[in-house]
């Protein structure tokens, strides 16, 4: 722990200790909501609104008034401050994992739901977007759900560490416009505008944002390459029915890396991508829900729609290995339809059957794949699921049982994934629960045959061709990785404005794909691979959170979270490594403390400290001189805190006389720069930063 680390401590105590302990609490039990918002409400746990008290796994729930409040603008800086979740910043892209350890770039681990709906990439099964500064406007979110722990039994693959779902605004929601500018450090600039409006069995939303900004690492800052996007979402609803349609595009201009003379490189080496970095994506998607109250049978549908039209992988790895790769081309859609019926009439019980079909296909992206006889363009996959929810004894003991069975595909055999748990409500301040439940997940095209070079040496001064350092190699033998999980943990509801949540787990591990790199005598080039780890390893920890919501607009969170690992056995891969459990802080600590309005002023104090932890041992083999011994250090502990002061005007606007809102934010105040995920590029954070923000309701 560093010397900052204590500050963290400090914030802790000064939370806790002022906790008053009232004789009454609320009747209804749930975690305690920051700005004294309605009771919470979750989907993802069960695919059906329940109560958060009802849920029956680990789940925390970010709302439109702490979005609102936050000095986070991005929805990774949000999942920053929840328990039990890491996310760090690779050179492309924000890392997110939930429990884990060992997350590549694309987080394709942890399952992404936009209204319930599945939108990982079926192209490296990660989040839709690489690059990628955000993967969703934050001005367009209602609330945030974050499941953490196996969710295969509900969702199949990718839902392995955990499940986030961000519900959008509906036209309701807001009920007027909104219009934000936004501007600062690493020459950001940001305008949104948003309307929302409730019609007759209807609304209507939509949002346009316009973002200019620049990756937060010296990487990108020393190549001078800026960062552009445009995202417009559109939402309408009518009686049971509702569409969105989101589109997003963006530009990211290229980076070049100069080998430094110890290397050995001839002068002018260089790492160099393609010129400009492109894409766009569509997500379409049709909802149906016809739920009327006390009905006995209800039924739902889902059919969603993604594209993605933009650089192949090697565009940044191995632009001149081929002219193709400096372009962008299709790389494939996915489509999603999900069918299910709800069943009330059996006394007791809520059960729910579903059907999921899915198409796949992955466009031109095999265009950087192998194209051996193994290699598929794509498949087809049917799932079916079942869910009870019933109740054992009448207010006090429920259960949810279920499980899901996902088909033989072209490339991998038929999986089974159950759940059990219990959620036991002994008084009207207390719950607890437990379970077990499994995930797994389905390699995706990159890791069964990617063949493209990987890091590649050019040459500026013409003393010889492109080079490849190493190339990927295909391994289309790979296994679906799996979990199992065993949790428990309850909720206390100290008075009616605090409540403590704990959360502990045990999760084992099996096929878990790991990172390779096989070393050959110059000139030829190492080769990097995916393969199973033969071993199974254990995940333990837990997570405890506190919240309060005191009068006179004091409000504030404090989460911490710790976990260990554990190899049964002693396997070592092919490149005789151990299992590595890398990116994976064994502590970390975030708090969060609001406070306002307090003549028209407000503010918002938000920290993120965490443990040291690993990179992979062949990142510290790659950058190891020539016939040196590669050495694993940890990177350093490192805490990250934000700030946020809005000052209300005494401007009203609108028929609802809305005030015109001026923010101030201070990202990164104690100035730290950690290097966050190792590669052979600088990735050190820039630092301390300042934005300010203009928002108009109306």
């Amino acid at each position: 722990m560093n010397a900052r680390a204590p500050i963290a401590t400090l914030l802790l105590v000064m939370l806790i200790v002022p906790l008053p302990v009232f004789a009454q609490a609320t009747k209804q039990i749930g975690e305690v909501t920051l700005f004294g918002e309605e009771q919470l409400k979750v989907e993802a746990a069960t695919k059906t609104e329940i109560p958060i008290s009802k849920a029956p796994s680990a789940v925390t729930v970010v709302t439109a008034k702490q979005i609102q409040e936050s000095g986070a603008r991005t929805v990774p800086d949000l999942l920053r401050l929840v328990a039990g979740v890491n996310v760090r910043w690779n050179p492309m892209v924000q890392t997110v994992d939930v429990r884990g350890f060992g997350e590549n770039p694309f987080s394709n681990r942890v399952l992404l739901l936009i209204d319930g709906v599945p939108y990982n990439s079926g192209d490296t099964g990660g989040f839709p977007l690489s690059p990628a500064f955000d993967f969703f406007p934050i001005q367009n979110i209602k609330r945030v759900e974050v499941v953490r722990g196996p969710g295969s039994s509900l969702y199949g693959e990718n839902a392995y560490w955990g499940v986030i779902n961000i519900v959008t605004l509906s036209g309701e929601d807001l009920a007027g416009g909104d219009l934000q500018m936004y501007g600062g450090s690493r020459s950001t600039g940001l305008v949104s505008a948003q309307y929302g409006t409730k019609l007759t069995d209807g609304a209507i939303f939509g949002s346009l944002r316009l973002l200019r900004s620049q990756f937060p690492m010296e990487f990108w800052r020393e190549s001078d390459s800026k960062f552009s996007a445009t995202d417009l979402y559109l939402k309408a609803s009518w009686k049971d029915f509702s569409a969105s349609i989101y589109r997003h595009d963006d530009k990211l201009g290229g980076f070049r890396e100069e080998f430094p003379p110890e290397t050995g490189f001839p002068p002018g080496s260089v790492f160099a991508s393609a010129h400009d970095v492109k894409q766009t994506i569509d997500i379409l998607s049709l909802k149906y829900n016809h739920a009327p109250e006390n009905a006995k049978i209800t039924f739902g549908a889902d059919l969603s729609y993604s594209h993605r039209n933009g650089m192949h992988c090697a565009g940044c790895h191995a632009a001149q290995e081929d002219p193709h790769f400096s372009k962008t081309a299709d790389h494939g859609y996915q489509a999603i339809g999900d069918f299910r019926v709800g069943i009330k009439h059996i006394p007791n019980h809520d059960i729910l059957v579903g059907l999921e079909a899915r198409r796949l296909d992955r466009g031109a992206h095999k265009e950087e794949l192998a194209p051996s006889g193994d290699a598929v363009s794509g498949y087809d996959k049917f799932a079916v699921y079942a869910q009870d929810q019933f109740t054992i004894v009448p207010d006090r003991l429920r259960a949810v049982a279920g499980f899901r069975y996902d088909a033989k595909t072209d490339l991998f055999d038929a999986k089974t994934s159950p759940r059990l748990a219990l959620v036991y409500t002994p008084s009207d301040r207390l719950v607890l629960r437990g379970g077990y439940s499994s995930a797994f997940r389905f390699p995706n095209f990159s890791e069964l045959y990617q063949t493209s070079w990987f890091l590649t040496l050019s040459n500026e001064l013409g003393i010889a061709p492109p080079f490849p350092i190493a190339v990927f190699a295909p391994n289309p033998g790979l296994k679906p990785e799996e979990i199992r999980t065993l949790e428990a943990g309850g909720e206390y509801q100290i008075s009616p404005t605090v409540s403590a949540k704990v959360d502990l787990y045990r999760s084992k591990v099996k096929n878990f794909m790991v990172i390779t790199l096989a070393l050959s005598p110059p000139p030829a080039p190492a080769a990097l691979h995916f393969e199973n780890q033969t071993d199974e390893a254990t995940i333990t920890g837990g997570e405890l959170e506190l919240r309060a919501n005191f009068a006179k607009g004091i409000t504030g969170f404090v989460n911490l979270a710790h976990q260990t690992e554990d190899q049964e056995g002693s396997a070592r891969d092919s490149a005789g490594n151990k299992f590595e459990f890398v990116y994976a802080p064994e502590n970390k600590i975030n708090v969060g403390a609001y406070a306002g309005p307090f003549n028209r002023w407000r503010g918002a104090l938000e920290l993120s400290w965490r443990d040291e932890y690993v990179a992979p041992f062949v990142w510290y083999a790659i950058l190891t001189p020539p016939g040196a011994i590669p050495k694993v250090t940890p990177f350093d502990s490192y805490t990250l805190v934000n700030a946020r002061l809005s000052y209300d005007l005494p401007v009203n606007v609108g028929p609802k006389d809305r005030p015109v809102r001026l923010s101030f934010f201070a990202n990164n105040i104690l100035d730290e720069r950690p290097r966050e995920t190792l590669v052979g590029t600088d990735t050190t954070l820039v630092g301390r930063e300042f934005f300010a923000q203009i928002e108009l309701n109306f």
